[in-house]
């Protein structure tokens, strides 16, 4: 009888059990071995009698055992009738509620027990918040007569009454205009606005501080206002184009007329410089 040749070639593909190449968990007495293949030397310690080792692989295809607390799948999903537990694998990356106090077993081990114990306190919360209701009204008590409401309701008004307080909010206005004893004459702390007279005080508070500056720019103003008022005589503006003498050389200022006058020094020419101009005439006809 014809033998058929074998399905794998155990030169090309290492046999059962083996560690990938790219597998940084612990092999037995790796360290130790040379001269192989990782898949080669990983089948070799694991199949070898003379190297101590568990007996239980890491790495196995056999199914994952079960709890005390199963109740039937692993992975946690919401279905329409409510939450159920279905299988969960190594890798999953999603939020395994209570996982974090379940360690030193498998992931699915893990999750599993975590995902029961997240189950059965939901169920106790539920019992203790259905314990704790008001026991339903029955209306089959004789003494009960439910009332009869007539809809639509009857407006009392065409126009609700608009609300006054007794103590309206009224704003306070501007701190520059509020009297000097008026506990609201600051800026609140923020303010990034212009304070006359606050650049030299300091050592208090933003509000004490605006404080202080405001009152002495409001007496300032007040003093310079009736000075003014007081003293109607005031200085005459100076006069810039004299007429007994010319300006000075330096002057960079307008001449009327100067542009068309030429032959003499700028004194000369500017001396009197309103009337060459015939300006002085005009403004006497005025």
């Amino acid at each position: 009888m014809e033998k058929f040749p074998p399905k794998f070639s155990r030169s090309l593909v290492t046999p059962d059990p083996h560690y990938l190449p790219g597998y940084t968990g612990y092999c037995p007495q790796l360290k130790y071995h040379m001269g192989e293949t990782y898949g080669h030397l990983s089948a070799k310690l694991l199949t070898s009698p003379e190297i101590s080792r568990s007996q239980r692989l890491v790495l196995h295809s056999g199914r994952f055992p079960s709890t005390q607390r199963d109740t039937g799948d692993d992975t946690w999903r919401q279905t329409g009738s409510g939450r159920q537990l279905y299988r969960m694998i190594p890798g999953y990356t999603g939020f395994v509620p209570r996982r974090q106090n379940f360690f030193s077993k498998t992931y699915a081990e893990t999750c599993r027990e975590a995902l029961s114990d997240f189950e059965s306190d939901q169920k106790r919360k539920i019992q203790l918040t259905s314990a704790d209701l008001l026991p339903a009204v029955s209306y089959t008590m004789p003494d009960f007569k439910p009332r009869s409401l007539i809809t639509p309701l009857t407006a009392i008004s065409k126009e609700a009454a608009p609300y006054k307080p007794v103590d309206p909010w009224k704003p306070l206005g501007s701190p520059y205009f509020m009297d000097d004893n008026s506990p609201h004459k600051y800026f609140i702390s923020g303010y990034i606005g212009y304070v006359p007279r606050a650049r030299f005080l300091i050592g208090t508070s933003y509000p004490i501080t605006t404080n202080k500056a405001l009152i002495q720019f409001s007496k300032e103003m007040k003093a310079g206002h009736n000075m003014r008022e007081g003293d109607n005589n005031l200085p005459s503006a100076p006069t810039i184009y004299l007429t007994h003498r010319g300006l000075l050389p330096s002057y960079t200022g307008h001449v009327p007329g100067y542009k068309f006058r030429y032959g003499q020094t700028f004194g000369q020419l500017t001396k009197n410089t309103l009337e060459h101009c015939g300006v002085t005439g005009e403004m006497k006809s005025e």
